[in-house]
């Protein structure tokens, strides 16, 4: 379990810098077509692959394992996208990260699977730590905080259905690019929808910051981090992951520290610092209670 934890804190590592890089998009493009080109790139950067393995002609359901995957995704960035419209970035930042609270509620309802008190503990702990990382003020609900919300649900949703059919993907290479592929067919659909066409012209300036952050997104987060997701969940449960994937806005943290000259107060360092522990007590404390251990309840 412990390599298949440092392969996901990998991914949110890159996930932390993937806010940097969709910053530096923001200059030239919106929230919709940043998204839109940054899976138009990866999709593309696939389809070679795509090709050569056949993914479009198998009889496999992959396609369809891909699709459904890809329609989470998808509704994970575009109701983020939409709630930022119109709430707070710091109340985005925690509503988002419910997921790891949803996760292991659904699990229970649906499979009735059960969780360690001390699992329960490492979540709570690491919730707070976010609404301190936030500056939360949970105050003034909106349109958007429910928006916001319904991107926690599909997140929660992605995670657990990777985690349904990793082990099921023979090729997580070509699980994920698939995926691209499909998120970008729909995410340029909503984004000409929403938004019109859009101008390309940007993208000439090789060295902007713009097309250094698309180039980031697409390759980086969206080819490579999704890809070490799909790998890792094949060993890690979903709740654990989801728990795991809270470490995205530390890095975030840091980076922004680095790059930006963004400073974090006492509480902000607090925050960061329960949202880390409670990842590193994961492999001791996070493990669901086990059929034997229910058993011995019962007697």
């Amino acid at each position: 379990m412990i390599l298949n934890i440092i392969l996901l804190s990998l991914s949110t590592a890159i996930w932390g810098f993937g806010f940097i890089a969709t910053r530096w998009t923001f200059q030239v493009f919106d929230p919709f077509w940043s998204n839109a080109l940054r899976f138009s790139l990866a999709g593309l950067l696939s389809i070679p692959f795509l090709l050569y393995k056949k993914s479009f002609w198998r009889k496999k359901n992959i396609l369809k394992k891909a699709m459904i995957s890809s329609v989470f995704l998808l509704g994970t960035l575009l109701f983020q996208t939409l709630g930022l419209a119109t709430t707070t970035v710091a109340k985005s930042g925690f509503i988002t990260t419910l997921y790891s609270l949803f996760i292991p509620l659904t699990m229970m309802a649906l499979t009735g699977k059960k969780y360690r008190a001390t699992f329960w503990g490492l979540v709570i702990m690491a919730l707070i730590g976010m609404g301190l990382m936030c500056n939360l003020e949970v105050k003034d609900l909106n349109k958007g905080d429910f928006l916001t919300l319904l991107c926690a649900i599909s997140a929660a949703f992605h995670i657990m259905y990777i985690g349904k059919v990793a082990s099921q993907i023979s090729s997580a290479v070509e699980f994920n690019f698939l995926q691209n592929f499909f998120v970008a067919i729909f995410s340029v659909t909503i984004a000409l929808i929403f938004k019109g066409p859009v101008d390309l012209s940007p993208l000439v300036d090789f060295h902007s910051e713009a097309v250094l952050g698309l180039l980031f997104l697409g390759v980086i987060s969206s080819m490579i981090s999704f890809t070490i997701q799909v790998v890792a969940q094949k060993k890690i449960p979903a709740h654990i992951a989801g728990l795991i994937f809270l470490m995205e806005s530390p890095f975030a943290a840091l980076f922004g520290y680095f790059i930006f000259k963004e400073l974090l107060n006492p509480l902000n360092l607090l925050g960061a610092g329960m949202i880390m522990l409670s990842v590193i007590l994961v492999p001791v404390f996070g493990r669901e209670v086990t059929t034997l251990e229910l058993a011995d309840k019962e007697l």
